[in-house]
């Protein structure tokens, strides 16, 4: 049942009552109260009639091992998953709240064997305050080794897991940016928000992750058995590296930091904070 049911079905009663009632002589409390009471009925109708329209695209493409992908979207989410598969598989879920919004979104898809392309293209906005132009949420499934040249994001989430070999580029302006399992080359950077990168367990492999940020705390979380040679710079911001053996003084504040954790590190993690903190934790 409607949650909401009961509140409208309360507030009918009463206006009723209002209407089929004589019209005695009332103060101006009460008439302000069965003011408010009818306000509150009508907001209780607008808020029962917005509902979330939603269309769901789905595609797949064959691709090659070393193939690229970019895309670019302004509101929603980019969600990349790598797998030993050899193809691409797309979702696509436009969301709005009108029927005219949710078709006016295009999803924009240009692919090959060797590229995959996907623009988002939203429709122009004709009040900047009031109008809902609506969201697009991506689910990929790409090969581990897939060459991610471009995830482009203005605001929502994005997360790149399990590259193998692979490599990736995102920029995101407002909101969550990971890298979850990724032993390949990362890059990334996010203006406003937070970015993660973790790792659940540890390769040694060759390969290297920059993450920056403008405005955001920056986050790597590695196992204990990690081998990695680590570049930190937080230029307002503190570091905090939980790695770390030797004890710091109550009121040192560590701005710049470069470390090595394990034997024979073959990654390099480059960090910088422009307006931020840093945190090196451990994962066990």
């Amino acid at each position: 049942m409607n949650d909401a049911a009961p509140g409208i079905a309360v507030a009918t009663a009463l206006c009723r009552r209002v209407a089929w009632a004589p019209a005695p002589r009332q103060s101006g409390a009460a008439t302000a109260r069965w003011a408010l009471l009818a306000s509150l009925f009508l907001f209780v109708q607008t808020a029962t009639a917005v509902e979330v329209l939603e269309d769901i695209v789905e595609q797949k493409y064959a691709l090659d091992s070393d193939a690229t992908l970019s895309i670019s979207n302004t509101d929603g989410s980019i969600r990349v998953y790598a797998h030993d598969v050899p193809e691409i598989s797309i979702q696509a879920i436009k969301k709005a709240y009108s029927p005219g919004r949710l078709q006016g979104i295009v999803v924009d898809v240009k692919a090959t064997n060797k590229s995959v392309a996907i623009n988002t293209i939203f429709p122009p906005r004709k009040n900047a305050v009031s109008d809902r132009s609506g969201t697009v949420d991506y689910i990929l499934v790409v090969p581990q080794t897939i060459r991610i040249t471009q995830l482009d994001l203005t605001n929502g989430e994005v997360l790149v897991e399990g590259l193998r070999g692979g490599s990736a580029t995102a920029h995101l302006v407002n909101g969550w940016l990971g890298g979850h399992n990724c032993f390949g080359d990362l890059n990334l950077t996010v203006v406003n928000g937070r970015l993660d990168v973790a790792y659940d367990w540890w390769e040694s492999q060759k390969f290297s992750v920059k993450a920056s940020s403008t405005s955001a705390s920056l986050r790597a979380v590695l196992p204990s058995d990690a081998a990695v040679r680590i570049s930190a710079r937080a230029l307002t911001g503190r570091i905090a590296n939980a790695f770390e053996t030797k004890k710091t003084q109550v009121n040192e504040v560590v701005h710049s930091l470069d470390t090595m954790i394990g034997p024979d590190p073959d990654a390099a993690f480059e960090m910088k904070a422009d307006s931020g903190n840093i945190r090196i934790d451990k994962m066990y």
